[in-house]
């Protein structure tokens, strides 16, 4: 075990003195695709503020969209929404903030920022209901390999009942314009919630 630890330590270095794509510095982009998750029993309860509380597990499919803008090397923008749904409820959520992309040498930064993420849900057993928090979300961006960059973060909401959410995303970068996302996130609220991603980004 000792053995592979170390073998572990001394590739990891290699993997980034590889990389020769490197998008670890540039935040601005478009990303477009599908996402999938699954709701723990009693997981959507929050959302509809208690007034619907699902008995069992679920799952619930849609679409996001992300973006971001490099307002200088290290200030920048960023936006999300996705929606998710299934035949009785649905969650829409969006959010935007604004950060700082700390760069430690040319292939590992580690971005920071904060700002306002909103939920809203339906469902045919109860009304419908929307609430905003504030939140912050750190994280490091690797490039790992030739056109491969991981970034992996983690974000905390606010709200009465909070959000902590584990996120790591995949970028297989093809030229400085085009890329394939794969990404997978782990987030407990009053319950566990799980959810997978793949999309398209394009980089300006």
């Amino acid at each position: 075990m000792t053995r592979l630890i170390s073998t572990i330590l001394l590739v990891i270095p290699s993997f980034f003195s590889f990389a020769d794509s490197n998008i670890v510095n540039n935040l601005s982009y478009v990303g477009i695709g599908y996402k999938q998750a699954r709701l723990d029993a009693e997981a959507m309860s929050p959302y509809l503020d208690g007034k619907y509380v699902n008995d069992e597990a679920k799952s619930y499919g849609g679409l996001y969209v992300n973006l971001g803008f490099n307002v200088t090397e290290q200030f920048f923008i960023d936006g999300y929404a996705d929606f998710i749904t299934r035949f009785s409820s649905e969650v829409d959520t969006w959010r935007v903030g604004a950060g700082y992309n700390i760069l430690v040498q040319d292939r590992v930064s580690f971005p920071v920022s904060c700002g306002i993420v909103n939920y809203s849900a339906d469902s045919d057993y109860s009304s419908s209901f929307s609430e905003n928090a504030g939140y912050c979300k750190a994280g490091v961006r690797g490039q790992v390999a030739s056109h491969w960059l991981i970034d992996a973060s983690y974000q905390h909401e606010a709200f009465d009942v909070s959000k902590d959410t584990i996120n790591i995303t995949n970028v297989f970068q093809f030229g400085s314009v085009f890329g394939l996302v794969a990404g997978f996130e782990f987030s407990g609220r009053k319950e566990s919630e799980r959810s997978f991603n793949l999309g398209v980004q394009f980089s300006m």
